[in-house]
């Protein structure tokens, strides 16, 4: 049970690969749900990465692929939700983090809500790297997470572009795999994914005194959706909005927020912005 597992002290922000092969359960807090992503195995595809929860603490975990347009209603979850599911590692990704879901096993436990009730089980995990830490291990080839809680410094900006939509490769991977069986033997009767219609890119200072600043993209389920209710507003309008959503509101320093940001497969040290999070709320 959620309720039995410890949630104080140290989380383990980094751990090595589990080479077991056995599916096996998992309890789950969902803190990100990333924009979906053109796959060339699965069409299109959400990265969610939680905090699991095991009897040494929690530590982080991303569960990949979940092909989240094509999901039954009944299984579909969101962020800050308590899951409950079958995993086990994803033996072709050497990333600690990364194991692959058994959909069919996920059951939601609870929604925690608003922000109080969420800080037990990001706390333990927020204060243990820097931004610039991250990057230092990785380059020293010392043992780094995939995933982690960033504290910037300081926010000091968020930009907005247009999107330029999906590259030759992009495109080609979402029509190869539309209307395919899916990995799960689903054929899902969807769209082809649009592009979405802006880029976001923060500019921050993590809190590591040499820290000359970094600028990462935003990856968050929660912009793409923005856009779309603000879909019959013009460009500036839009932007001014989203702008102050993820900006003014989320990045205040009186709500002293924490980035999580995770890298790519094939890319290790390009990292993104995947949540924003408040660690300090009134409620």
């Amino acid at each position: 049970m959620f309720d039995l597992l410890p949630l104080d002290g140290d989380g383990r922000s980094c751990y090595p690969k589990d080479t077991d092969s056995r599916w096996e359960s998992a309890e789950v807090l969902v803190v990100v749900k990333a924009a979906p992503q053109p796959s060339a195995a699965y069409g299109d595809t959400v990265c969610v990465a939680g905090i699991r929860m095991r009897e040494s603490g929690p530590e982080w975990i991303r569960l990949y692929p979940i092909p989240f347009r094509s999901m039954e209603e009944y299984l579909q979850f969101t962020k800050y939700d308590l899951i409950r599911l079958q995993v086990k590692p994803a033996s072709k990704d050497p990333r600690s983090e990364s194991y692959i879901p058994d959909r069919s096993t996920i059951e939601t436990v609870a929604h925690l809500d608003p922000w109080k009730p969420r800080h037990r089980y990001v706390s333990p995990l927020s204060s243990q790297w820097t931004m610039c830490g991250v990057l230092k291990a990785q380059r020293a080839g010392k043992d780094f997470p995939s995933l982690a809680v960033i504290r910037p410094r300081e926010v000091r900006d968020f930009k907005l572009t247009l999107h330029p939509g999906w590259t030759l490769e992009q495109a080609q991977k979402l029509k190869v795999n539309l209307g395919q069986e899916d990995l799960f033997g689903d054929a899902p009767k969807v769209q082809l994914l649009e592009a979405p219609r802006f880029e976001g890119k923060y500019s921050y200072f993590c809190e590591d005194k040499t820290c000359k600043g970094h600028v990462q993209g935003l990856l968050d389920w929660e912009l793409v959706a923005l856009e779309r209710r603000l879909k019959d507003r013009d460009d500036v309008t839009a932007m001014s909005e989203i702008r102050k959503k993820f900006f003014t509101e989320m990045c205040s320093a009186d709500h002293r927020p924490l980035f999580f940001v995770g890298n790519q497969l094939k890319h290790p040290l390009a990292f993104s912005v995947i949540g924003v999070y408040r660690s300090q709320s009134q409620n």
